[in-house]
């Protein structure tokens, strides 16, 4: 069978573009096009279900057009069954159950009959709670529109891994970027300090496995979801999964790479106790780490971690802060190294 030339639409969250953007470079030619979108094109299908920076895969096609009733002429309707076969030849086993189209207006006469059209094409029906998202936008150039396939029945950012419903789980992409920027190698020593339900650890065996994981957590309901994710991960590669608080559990220091992910005052913890909280890891992770060492902390205490690594006695020197944003949230990474 020849290879099928795919030309996608990536759609990433906003401080992950350069990751994404460096991973989709091994599938094809890809470009930043927005903060929070890339474009590539390329043969290899199942190679971007693997992308783990990404949050959804879409197969476009841009259509010259004024209006959207135009999108339900024969020719682009063919055009569309033929994107359609396309994601169904490369992966025959996957399986949509229903259509779900996202667009300003979706619920105009128009828009309605281009989702029963593309639905008919599919042989699926139109649902609220679709696996097929089609989504349809006004393209760049005057006069055009876009129509982008879902090329997964879950965003990729959704990982089969994560089997249990933690509340607060730092989102996966946001994840796999933070360690990027850490730069674990397989001779480091990496330290969860606020591990949860592990998802910074799992993500970290997906690329470089160090020579020592560890993960700590108060709460032993989230060490029990992380060493049910490890498994479900499949990936090889230890870790130490520890029950207990990380301020005051014995560990063997000399931890090249540590992260945390403290609580925050929306969902977890409070904002007053927060700026005390965020003092007594920094302080803690000096305690364990190596010389040169570096630190992350994904927070969204901004201005509480900026008092903290103000104290004149910081043990720790900023290098780097990294922002993300999503859906409404605004977490920082603060990257730090060990003097």
């Amino acid at each position: 069978m020849s290879q099928i030339t795919h030309d996608l639409v990536l759609e990433v969250l906003d401080g992950c573009g350069s990751s994404a953007l460096a991973e989709s470079r091994e599938l094809g030619f890809v470009q930043q096009v927005t903060p929070t979108e890339l474009t590539l094109r390329t043969d290899d299908l199942d190679g971007v279900r693997g992308l783990r920076r990404v949050v959804a895969a879409s197969s476009g096609l841009t259509v010259t057009a004024r209006r959207p009733r135009e999108l339900l002429e024969t020719s682009v309707q063919q055009r569309l069954s033929e994107l359609y076969e396309d994601i169904g030849r490369q992966r025959p086993r996957q399986r949509f159950h229903g259509l779900r189209l996202e667009a300003a207006g979706s619920d105009t006469p128009d828009m309605r009959r281009l989702a029963e059209a593309i639905a008919e094409l599919a042989g699926l029906p139109v649902a609220e709670d679709g696996d097929l998202v089609v989504r349809v936008r006004r393209g760049a150039p005057q006069h055009t529109w876009q129509v982008l396939l879902r090329t997964t029945p879950r965003p990729l950012s959704a990982r089969s891994w994560r089997t249990v419903n933690y509340p607060g789980a730092v989102n996966a992409t946001i994840a796999a970027t933070v360690m990027d920027l850490l730069e674990v190698d397989e001779d480091d020593s990496l330290l969860d300090m606020t591990c949860g339900s592990g998802t910074f650890l799992v993500e970290q065996l997906h690329d470089v496995v160090p020579a020592r994981a560890i993960g700590v957590d108060l709460d032993a309901d989230a060490i029990h979801a992380a060493e049910q994710h490890q498994r479900a991960a499949r990936r090889k590669g230890r870790i130490d999964w520890v029950v207990g608080d990380v301020l005051t559990t014995e560990l063997e220091p000399g931890f090249t790479r540590l992260v945390t992910n403290p609580p925050w005052g929306e969902l977890h913890g409070e904002h007053e106790t927060n700026e005390e909280l965020l003092a007594r890891l920094v302080d803690r992770a000096a305690e364990l780490a190596a010389p040169q060492a570096r630190l992350g902390v994904l927070t969204h205490e901004i201005t509480r971690m900026h008092r903290v690594l103000e104290r004149p006695e910081s043990p720790w020197r900023p290098v780097g802060e990294h922002r993300f944003f999503q859906k409404g949230h605004h977490p920082r990474l603060f990257v730090l190294e060990r003097g």
